[in-house]
């Protein structure tokens, strides 16, 4: 990562994080908060999301609950500028 990456300023820009209440989205998300940016996070459960971020409920296999959970999060913050798709699926078989 260069110098001027390290730094890079998000004040102003509203984000949304999917997956982002643990591991490499809560990084992300965090990250993004302390470079200025507000920042909402969806999640299956967001109880351990704390100011400065939003968190809200959301399934990534339920549409409607995404749908949901991102117009909320759009009418809270006013908009969005970025995505950051984290959340997955997982699935096992032989």
């Amino acid at each position: 990562m260069t110098g001027s990456q390290a730094t890079q300023d998000f004040t102003g820009l509203k984000a949304l994080v999917t997956g982002g209440a643990s591991g490499i989205g809560r990084a992300t998300a965090d990250l993004l908060a302390a470079r200025g940016a507000q920042v909402a996070v969806l999640d299956l459960d967001p109880s351990s999301v704390d100011k400065p971020l939003l968190g809200y409920r959301a399934d990534v296999t339920d549409d409607a609950s995404v749908r949901a959970a991102v117009a909320a999060a759009v009418a809270d913050l006013g908009g969005l500028d970025v995505l950051i798709n984290n959340a997955g699926i997982g699935a096992q078989g032989t």
